[in-house]
């Protein structure tokens, strides 16, 4: 499972760091055939979003972990199978803390498996008792706003 996180969290930091690994559109998963049946959401945090939020899909994605007042930006991949997860792009006025001390609390009952901070950066990996979900929480700061990358993946 660590190689999962270790793995899942590389991605993540990829897109942070604005490395260029989509796709057209955005994708990174190969496109679905018709002996791949549909992925059924079941997350942990119970309710999950079906649609578009100001314009981006937002499909599958726990509405807990939508940072509330924060303006969804973009959205890489898709919850195809098992362990493809999805990173979205969100930014807030709020300071980093704030943002921080949110997850935290949506996130109390479930492990801290990998984190770290540098100057004005944080990734923070959480991951439930029995490791159906992965969610990794990246915050900076840039300029007027707080720039959150949330990768999410169901296991």
């Amino acid at each position: 499972m660590r190689n999962i996180i270790t793995l899942f969290t590389l991605s993540c930091t990829f897109l942070v760091l604005g490395a260029v690994c989509a796709g057209p559109k955005g994708e990174i998963s190969p496109k679905p055939t018709e002996s791949t049946p549909a992925f059924k959401f079941q997350s942990k945090l119970g309710e999950i979003f079906t649609g578009k939020v100001q314009g981006v899909d937002l499909t599958g994605l726990p509405k807990k972990l939508l940072y509330p007042k924060s303006k969804p930006l973009a959205r890489y991949g898709k919850y195809e199978r098992p362990r493809w997860g999805c990173s979205y792009n969100l930014e807030t006025p709020d300071q980093p803390e704030q943002v921080l001390n949110y997850y935290q609390s949506v996130l109390n009952d479930w492990q801290v498996v990998n984190r770290q901070e540098e100057e004005n950066y944080y990734s923070i990996t959480y991951e439930p008792a029995d490791e159906k979900e992965v969610v990794e929480v990246n915050v900076t700061r840039k300029e007027q706003k707080t720039v959150i990358v949330l990768c999410h993946t169901y296991n």
